[in-house]
Protein backbone atom coordinates (compact mmCIF):
# COMPACT_ATOMS: atom_id res chain seq x y z
CA UNK A 1 0.00 0.00 0.00
CA UNK A 2 2.79 2.45 0.88
CA UNK A 3 4.64 1.46 -2.30
CA UNK A 4 1.52 2.15 -4.41
CA UNK A 5 1.04 5.50 -2.71
CA UNK A 6 4.68 6.35 -3.39
CA UNK A 7 4.27 5.45 -7.08
CA UNK A 8 1.09 7.49 -7.28
CA UNK A 9 2.79 10.50 -5.70
CA UNK A 10 5.73 10.14 -8.11
CA UNK A 11 3.36 10.07 -11.11
CA UNK A 12 1.50 13.08 -9.71
CA UNK A 13 4.78 14.97 -9.28
CA UNK A 14 5.80 14.22 -12.89
CA UNK A 15 2.35 15.26 -14.14
CA UNK A 16 2.45 18.54 -12.23
CA UNK A 17 6.00 19.35 -13.37
CA UNK A 18 5.11 18.58 -16.98
CA UNK A 19 2.04 20.81 -16.83
CA UNK A 20 4.07 23.57 -15.16
CA UNK A 21 6.68 23.45 -17.93
CA UNK A 22 4.03 23.53 -20.66
CA UNK A 23 2.20 26.39 -18.94
CA UNK A 24 5.39 28.40 -18.45
CA UNK A 25 6.30 27.88 -22.10
CA UNK A 26 2.85 29.12 -23.14
CA UNK A 27 3.14 32.18 -20.89
CA UNK A 28 6.52 33.04 -22.41
CA UNK A 29 5.15 32.69 -25.96
CA UNK A 30 2.22 34.97 -25.13
CA UNK A 31 4.70 37.49 -23.71
CA UNK A 32 6.80 37.35 -26.87
CA UNK A 33 3.71 37.81 -29.05
CA UNK A 34 2.57 40.79 -26.96
CA UNK A 35 6.02 42.37 -27.23
CA UNK A 36 6.10 41.77 -31.00
CA UNK A 37 2.65 43.29 -31.50
CA UNK A 38 3.66 46.30 -29.37
CA UNK A 39 6.73 46.88 -31.53
CA UNK A 40 4.74 46.50 -34.73
CA UNK A 41 2.12 48.94 -33.45
CA UNK A 42 4.85 51.51 -32.71
CA UNK A 43 6.16 51.14 -36.27
CA UNK A 44 2.61 51.45 -37.66
CA UNK A 45 1.99 54.59 -35.60
CA UNK A 46 5.18 56.17 -37.01
CA UNK A 47 4.02 55.37 -40.54
CA UNK A 48 0.57 56.80 -39.81
CA UNK A 49 2.13 59.95 -38.36
CA UNK A 50 4.21 60.35 -41.53
CA UNK A 51 1.05 60.06 -43.60
CA UNK A 52 -0.78 62.62 -41.46
CA UNK A 53 2.12 65.05 -41.82
CA UNK A 54 1.88 64.68 -45.60
CA UNK A 55 5.27 63.00 -45.98
CA UNK A 56 5.87 60.38 -48.63
CA UNK A 57 5.44 56.76 -47.61
CA UNK A 58 6.50 53.70 -49.53
CA UNK A 59 4.05 51.06 -50.75
CA UNK A 60 5.70 48.65 -48.28
CA UNK A 61 4.95 51.02 -45.41
CA UNK A 62 1.33 51.34 -46.50
CA UNK A 63 1.06 47.55 -46.73
CA UNK A 64 2.60 47.19 -43.26
CA UNK A 65 0.14 49.73 -41.83
CA UNK A 66 -2.79 47.88 -43.39
CA UNK A 67 -1.58 44.55 -42.03
CA UNK A 68 -1.04 45.93 -38.55
CA UNK A 69 -4.47 47.58 -38.60
CA UNK A 70 -6.02 44.19 -39.37
CA UNK A 71 -4.05 42.63 -36.50
CA UNK A 72 -5.24 45.31 -34.07
CA UNK A 73 -8.82 44.77 -35.21
CA UNK A 74 -8.47 41.02 -34.63
CA UNK A 75 -7.02 41.57 -31.16
CA UNK A 76 -9.79 43.98 -30.17
CA UNK A 77 -12.47 41.60 -31.45
CA UNK A 78 -10.98 38.70 -29.47
CA UNK A 79 -10.80 40.83 -26.34
CA UNK A 80 -14.42 41.84 -26.80
CA UNK A 81 -15.52 38.23 -27.28
CA UNK A 82 -14.03 37.30 -23.92
CA UNK A 83 -16.97 39.06 -22.24
CA UNK A 84 -19.30 36.30 -23.46
CA UNK A 85 -19.46 33.21 -21.21
CA UNK A 86 -18.01 30.14 -22.94
CA UNK A 87 -16.41 32.24 -25.64
CA UNK A 88 -12.97 30.67 -25.15
CA UNK A 89 -14.27 27.39 -26.53
CA UNK A 90 -16.08 29.18 -29.35
CA UNK A 91 -12.93 31.07 -30.32
CA UNK A 92 -10.93 27.84 -30.48
CA UNK A 93 -13.62 26.18 -32.60
CA UNK A 94 -13.84 29.16 -34.96
CA UNK A 95 -10.05 29.24 -35.26
CA UNK A 96 -9.98 25.55 -36.27
CA UNK A 97 -12.53 26.21 -39.01
CA UNK A 98 -10.72 29.38 -40.11
CA UNK A 99 -7.44 27.49 -40.50
CA UNK A 100 -9.13 25.08 -42.91
CA UNK A 101 -9.90 28.08 -45.14
CA UNK A 102 -6.41 29.55 -44.88
CA UNK A 103 -6.80 32.37 -42.39
CA UNK A 104 -6.56 32.95 -38.66
CA UNK A 105 -8.36 34.98 -36.02
CA UNK A 106 -5.13 35.74 -34.22
CA UNK A 107 -2.66 38.55 -35.02
CA UNK A 108 0.32 37.44 -37.08
CA UNK A 109 3.89 38.64 -37.25
CA UNK A 110 4.69 40.81 -40.25
CA UNK A 111 8.34 39.87 -40.75
CA UNK A 112 9.23 41.24 -44.16
CA UNK A 113 7.15 44.37 -43.89
CA UNK A 114 8.50 45.09 -40.41
CA UNK A 115 12.07 44.89 -41.71
CA UNK A 116 11.42 47.35 -44.50
CA UNK A 117 9.41 49.65 -42.23
CA UNK A 118 12.27 49.67 -39.72
CA UNK A 119 14.69 50.67 -42.47
CA UNK A 120 12.47 53.59 -43.45
CA UNK A 121 11.75 54.62 -39.82
CA UNK A 122 14.92 54.37 -37.72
Amino acid sequence: MIFQLSQLLQKLKIFILTKAIVTWSWIKSVGRAFKRESEETKIASKILLKMLKGKDVTPEEVQFLKGQSVDLGKALALIGLQAIPGSSFAIIAIEKVAQKYGFTLFPQEQKELKKSANKKNP
